[in-house]
């Protein structure tokens, strides 16, 4: 672990809501035994399921806040109750991988500000084969391993899916009420605003729950495309261009890894980029909570 001080205990960030799925409590022990915890805090959508007595049978001391904020605003309550120099967002259908932490933790140098490892779709084999060979692909990109995200290059979206912070960079920042998706792209922004860089690990994978149907991929990749719209991140030539590549992307994929299911999923993820990008304002009030 590198020698620090500072970050001999961090506290640990998670959104929850009805989040009790049979994935998290392996996501919660994952957490446990990779990262030195200061404070476990939760800001729980008022769950049913299950969600926060499951917290407490692995984190009895966890700060649960209950809110029916939407997501940019729930992170930003929760990030004025951490107190450690340095944080960690990770999200509930995140299982971290063994060394996480250290791995994360000895990246820090210079003007980072941010550090986060890639989060491969595991729950269904032909997204995990998708989202690998997609990985492969970026990777060829950038030989080294690493990239680092500042205000030349913020068409790329960053993530808090497991992501190590700076936390006094993060105390000012002000999500609009209204946003529910591309927080974290938005978060990024206003770090890498005061000077510091964003860093993405493309060699630390973490396994990520995701969607297990068609449907759901749509839905999700729908509203994923409202915030993006809203805060400027994707506009017509870019949403065009990206269906269309990515089409061609899940057609190469499926011929190379000999998965013919990737393309008529990735069929569906591209729709619903699409209709979410058309209908943003539609998509983004469904999803919008109260403040």
């Amino acid at each position: 672990m590198l020698n620090n001080s500072r970050l001999s205990k961090v506290d640990v960030v998670m959104c929850t809501w009805n989040s009790n799925k049979p994935w998290f409590r392996r996501c919660l022990n994952s957490i446990k035994n990779e990262i030195p915890i200061c404070h476990f805090i939760v800001v729980d959508r008022f769950s049913s399921d299950g969600t926060v007595e499951a917290i407490r049978k692995i984190f009895p001391e966890a700060i649960v806040v209950k809110s029916k904020l939407n997501l940019g605003r729930a992170r930003k309550n929760a990030i004025m109750h951490v107190d450690t120099e340095w944080f960690c967002f990770i999200d509930d259908d995140i299982e971290l991988c063994h060394g996480w932490f250290n791995r994360i933790a000895n990246m820090i140098e210079g003007n980072v500000g941010a550090i986060h490892g890639i989060h491969i779709d595991i729950n269904l084999d032909h997204i995990y084969k998708y989202s690998y060979w997609n990985l492969r692909r970026i990777r060829k990109l950038y030989p080294g391993g690493i990239v680092d995200l500042t205000l030349k290059n913020l068409n790329i979206r960053g993530y808090t899916t497991n992501t190590f912070l700076m936390t006094k960079l993060l105390k000012s920042w002000n999500p609009p009420l209204w946003l529910t998706s591309y927080e974290d792209h938005h978060l990024l922004r206003h770090v890498v605003s005061q000077g510091y860089k964003w860093r993405m690990l493309l060699n630390l994978t973490v396994k990520h729950y995701t969607s297990r149907s068609i449907i759901s991929a749509f839905k999700k990749s729908r509203w994923n495309a409202a915030g993006g719209r809203a805060i400027g991140f994707l506009n017509n030539k870019i949403i065009y261009k990206s269906v269309i590549r990515n089409m061609v992307k899940a057609v190469l994929a499926s011929i190379n890894t000999g998965t013919p299911l990737i393309i008529p999923y990735a069929l569906g993820v591209e729709i619903g980029k699409f209709q979410g990008y058309i209908g943003w304002k539609k998509y983004l009030q469904l999803s919008r909570n109260p403040v």
